[in-house]
């Protein structure tokens, strides 16, 4: 039975590329394939083996097909990834367990494969950083390629898709979304997925508006259907009526014309009317992300996370790919700074190789520094490769989630020591590369004057902060509503910090979500930020903003605000202030109209 034909339907998902676009429907066929299961007898355990071996090395030539394949040079920057998953098709532990397995168990070679993914797939659900544990999809998407050939299951050939439409898929992989022509493919939908998944990571980086984690959309939508794909709310309509898609088409004109407006700001100083300077920096995970904040206006970038270079191997990062990667980068932002955070994940990814460890609460045990501060030949590793790059640029380091003075000074011991480990080899560091504290848990607020005798500056993760602030898990759908970035408590702890920074002569950042929103904008500017850290898409909006602006007036609303007891008060009259001060930037785009009752 085919599908019903759909008018006007919702489906919500999450916002992946921001961007409105209209096309017909490409379906792509990326569900998973059935996986056969059965004991084989003594005799056909090394032809299984065989077999196993043969879809490795035919996923590796398919992968090295695509990437040899790509012609344009923006999409060539990101076959890195590719090489993440050839390196995945190269990991002996994957490939020795699974062939234990066939030997040991006797059983067919997708059964020991989907034994093994299983364990695998079991430590990357203990990791609590999103982006982190996203990236368990990187072995999925791999393992679905060796399955497809462990069965003889065709791939759709992506290069087929002809005219403007957005492809549909269970999933893509950044193989497949490394693949799609920009002439043809306006936009994708997607089943499943996150915001920091590579797919959406490229959507972002290649331009294409997405929506991902649409759930059932390969269910409900046939393929020619027409449909919207609204990368800003995260919403795609399937056949709308004249009346939505005459609405959407408003909004997609209304975005460009903005878009076009806001590229004057980039290249502009981040200052306010009044002369006051702040500095707008990027929040990136990956090298290549460089020139796409450069391209927005990016004046370094506050926040470099480096917790990619530990995932996807049984090995450690080596010191010498550690100084490769940060030379790189120091270069690339040369004349500005780039702050490079240390290791900021648990232990249980890396001990042992993968042998999880289990914590009762992970997002309060062995973690980011403390984690690095037990794991010392990791910690220096990092290190040496930073100090070594340091010569190439400006780097800063910053420590994560400092919780008290003990493990600054512990943390600065080791990096003392590794100074002198490079000066008695002659190695050239730079001598007074600055260190910071990621302030991020109401202790380091409250002794954040004790603090800053420590560091030479402060950067402020509001993500966490606010989360542990409240106590509220923010991924928790059952509490979700009690996370407040404006809640009274979050403002007091973060004028701590600045007004103890400033005391001792630091500059203090800001590198959580709150500095991309330009709705907060004049909350940070008057609780005297002196660097906003975001992502990169973020940077022109705010740019604008804050060039139309002076410090005065965020000061008298920081001033307005602190006299109010609630965070969904102070929520209400920020926004009520900023878009009564800029009612074209925060009112241009109107909401685009919805049928009754939820979204799907």
């Amino acid at each position: 039975m085919g599908k019903q034909q759909l008018v006007n339907q919702f489906i919500k998902g999450i916002g992946a590329s921001p961007g409105i676009v209209t096309g017909r429907a490409f379906l792509l066929d990326r569900s998973k394939v059935r996986l056969p299961q059965r004991p084989i007898p003594e005799s056909e355990v090394e032809g299984e083996i065989e077999r196993f071996k043969r879809s490795i090395e035919q996923s590796k030539e398919q992968l090295l097909d695509i990437k040899n394949g790509i012609l344009d040079e923006e999409v060539r920057r990101h076959a890195f990834i590719l090489d993440v998953h050839l390196m995945i098709l190269e990991d002996q532990m994957l490939i020795q367990e699974t062939i234990e397995t066939i030997r040991e168990r006797k059983i067919n070679a997708e059964w020991a494969l989907d034994i093994i993914l299983e364990r695998l797939s079991r430590v990357f659900d203990t990791i609590q950083d999103p982006y982190l544990r996203e990236r368990k999809n990187d072995l999925k998407y791999v393992s679905q390629r060796i399955f497809r050939n462990l069965v003889g299951h065709t791939h759709d050939d992506i290069n087929r898709i002809k005219g403007d439409v957005v492809v549909v898929a269970h999933d893509l992989s950044p193989g497949d979304t490394i693949q799609l022509n920009l002439k043809n493919v306006v936009g994708f939908v997607t089943d499943i997925g996150g915001a920091v998944s590579h797919a959406a990571i490229l959507s972002k980086s290649m331009g294409i508006p997405s929506v991902v984690g649409a759930a059932g959309s390969t269910a409900q939508i046939n393929g020619g259907d027409q449909l919207i794909v609204d990368g800003d709310a995260g919403i795609v309509i399937v056949n709308p009526t004249e009346e939505v898609s005459r609405h959407y088409l408003e909004r997609q004109r209304q975005i460009k014309s903005i878009e076009k407006e806001l590229l004057k700001f980039t290249s502009l100083p981040a200052e306010t009317r009044d002369g006051y300077r702040i500095t707008v920096g990027a929040n990136i995970e990956l090298p290549e992300e460089i020139a796409s904040a450069r391209k927005r206006g990016a004046e370094g970038v506050g926040l470099y996370r480096t917790e990619l270079l530990y995932f996807g191997r049984e090995d450690l990062p080596s010191e010498e790919e550690h100084f490769e990667t940060y030379r790189k980068l120091a270069e690339a932002v040369f004349p500005h700074e780039v702050t490079i955070r240390t290791l900021d994940v648990g232990g249980d990814k890396f001990l042992d190789h993968g042998e999880a460890i289990k914590e009762m609460n992970p997002a309060m045990g062995l973690r980011a520094i403390r984690f690095c501060i037990k794991e010392l030949d990791l910690f220096k590793t990092q290190l040496r490769g930073i100090l070594r790059a340091s010569v190439h640029g400006h780097l800063r380091i910053l420590l994560p989630m400092i919780s008290g003075i003990q493990e600054v000074r512990e943390a600065k011991a080791i990096l003392h020591e590794v100074m002198d480990d490079l000066r008695r080899q002659g190695v050239p560091f730079d001598e007074n590369i600055p260190v910071g504290a990621m302030i991020e848990i109401p202790s380091a607020c409250m002794i954040a004057d004790l603090l800053a005798r420590e560091v030479e500056f402060f950067s402020i993760g509001t993500n966490d902060l606010i989360q542990y602030t409240l106590a509220v898990d923010r991924v928790n759908e059952h509490v979700s509503y009690l996370y407040e970035p404006l809640h009274p408590a979050v403002l007091r702890c973060v004028r701590e910090v600045v007004e103890a920074g400033h005391k001792a002569g630091l500059r203090v950042a800001i590198c959580g979500e709150m500095a991309g929103e330009p709705v907060y904008l004049w909350v940070l500017l008057g609780l005297g930020l002196d660097e906003i850290s975001m992502n990169p898409l973020s940077i022109p909006r705010v740019k604008k903003i804050l060039r139309m602006s002076t410090v005065e007036e965020a000061r008298a609303l920081v001033r307005e605000i602190s006299q109010m007891t609630s965070g969904s008060e102070i929520e209400q009259h920020v926004v009520s202030v900023m878009t009564k001060r800029f009612p074209k930037d925060f009112r241009e785009i109107e909401e685009a109209p919805r049928p009754a009752g939820p979204l799907q």
